[in-house]
């Protein structure tokens, strides 16, 4: 009978080793990468592109002109849930309703 509370208490330890390797595994996998911020290129990338030859003038423009719109329609987008915010209902409220 002591050998089988021995085994049990092995089995035991394998399972919850295996359960602490899982969750290790889990949180690696979705921890973001420290390089990338989800930002895509900022202006002081494309212009360093520009400068180093590796993008034309008119590419340069027209990738300007996409960061400086997204970068104005989120501003607007943050405005909007900041008053929304203040008067008391955000709008996934109204989504919601």
């Amino acid at each position: 009978m002591p050998g089988v509370i021995w085994w049990m208490l092995v089995l035991l330890a394998f399972v919850v080793l295996g359960f602490v390797a899982v969750v290790q595994v889990k949180r690696w996998v979705s921890k973001p990468d420290e390089g990338s911020a989800g930002t895509g290129f900022t202006l002081s990338d494309l212009r360093a592109l520009h400068r180093s030859g590796k993008m034309s003038a008119e590419e340069f423009e027209k990738a300007k002109a996409i960061i400086v719109d997204a970068a104005q329609r989120a501003a607007k987008r943050e405005a909007e849930e900041k008053a929304a915010k203040q008067n008391g209902n955000s709008p996934r409220d109204r989504l919601a309703s």
